[in-house]
């Protein structure tokens, strides 16, 4: 925030007061010094406050109107007189014509030093510095992350520059959502910088993607950021970036599974939908890739969706006509389909045997994190059969 007139004026501890009130409140000072000689504009310029105690101050009130109309044209923000020292003060009419070019005339209690002024004008500064700066700092690690997420960035160089911002691991991805993306990331940037605690977001489909390492702090600061209204999903604790793809599908899981306003569900905390399968994601992604790694591997090098033609087939109990309509394909389409992914991953979706071991792999994968939840979306008819 911008160092202003306003901002000096408000301040108990350098008890100044504007002999022109309400005139220039808005003046930008960048910095402050002292001089007291009578033509301040040859030494001093934009963004200066001048403190004086008045022996410069010229004594006519044509001479004092000169004077404050030069240091304006200069463009100093303003004059801090000392209230006391001054031997000819200004005359009304001068801080009337000061009032009418709109020049502020401050008048500081004599017991405060002047280098209490110039004090607080420099940690304002300094402030509005770093506030900057950590502004960049955001920004350049928003984007980073948006690249990790895309998967972009090779694991190795990816941890050295999540590193520069103190972030190690091992990670976690936090996902949270609000009609408001732009004002819940700014809310999540500071919170984390409020209690010092370091992390990435960004903003990515419509939802604030939280980067940062696993650990209680974390916990504290996502759980403030919950409020009574929000819900956050958190992934499972990762060690290498390249895993960030898989995590992010974690958090979003734990997102859409957390019903509950005000709550933080971790990944972790989701209940799979078997009583036969394990809680351990490491264990989950194998079962998974022993079964539809094929598939999975076939839908990558073609770019077909048959995964999905599977998942759609077993949740609609291998019904053609729903699973069609799902899909949005033609019925025949549908079987000539579910017979490439029946020679692909060598199963007989008419045995019970083969199915209930497919239906296993598919929420294995939604376990792990390999398959969105939700991830259902109809495909453009004919995409899967080149």
């Amino acid at each position: 925030m911008t160092f202003t007139v306003r901002s000096l004026l408000a301040l108990p501890a350098v008890r100044t007061v504007s002999l022109t009130p309400g005139v220039g409140e808005e003046r930008a000072i960048t910095w402050a010094h002292v001089c007291e000689l009578p033509e301040p504009w040859q030494w001093l310029g934009r963004g200066a406050l001048v403190m004086t105690t008045g022996i410069g101050v010229p004594a006519t009130t044509d001479e004092q109107c000169a004077y404050l109309a030069g240091m304006h044209a200069a463009g100093i923000a303003a004059v801090a007189i000392d209230e006391e020292m001054i031997e000819t003060p200004l005359t009304e009419p001068a801080l009337a014509y000061a009032a009418h070019i709109g020049f502020p005339v401050l008048q500081t209690a004599h017991e405060v030093p002047f280098v209490t002024l110039a004090m607080a004008v420099a940690e304002a500064g300094q402030a509005e510095r770093n506030a900057r700066m950590l502004q960049a700092e955001q920004l350049h690690g928003s984007l980073l992350l948006a690249e990790l997420c895309g998967g972009s960035v090779p694991s190795e160089p990816a941890a050295r520059l999540v590193a520069t911002y103190d972030v190690e691991p091992p990670y976690l991805l936090a996902v949270t959502e609000n009609e408001d993306v732009r004002a819940t990331l700014d809310e999540v940037h500071a919170a984390f910088s409020a209690q010092l605690v370091p992390a990435l977001a960004t903003v990515k489909d419509g939802q604030v993607l939280i980067l940062s390492e696993s650990g209680e702090r974390v916990d504290r600061v996502l759980e403030s950021l919950t409020g009574e209204t929000a819900r956050i999903g958190v992934s499972a604790h990762f060690h290498r970036l390249e895993d960030l793809p898989t995590a992010l599908r974690q958090a979003r899981s734990a997102l859409i599974r957390n019903h509950q306003s005000g709550r933080v569900l971790r990944f972790e905390e989701n209940t799979t939908a078997s009583l036969f399968l394990p809680n351990d994601a490491d264990r989950l992604r194998g079962i998974s890739r022993q079964v539809l790694g094929p598939l999975r591997t076939y839908d990558e090098q073609r770019g077909t969706s048959l995964t999905q033609t599977l998942r759609v087939f077993l949740e609609e109990n291998r019904s053609w006509v729903r699973a069609a309509e799902r899909l949005y394909v033609h019925r025949q389409t549908l079987i000539a389909r579910v017979s490439r992914i029946e020679k692909i991953i060598d199963r007989d979706l008419s045995s019970i045997e083969d199915t209930a071991e497919c239906w296993l792999a598919v929420q294995a994968a939604i376990g792990c994190g390999d398959l969105e939840p939700n991830d259902t979306a109809p495909h453009a008819p004919g995409s899967d059969d080149a």
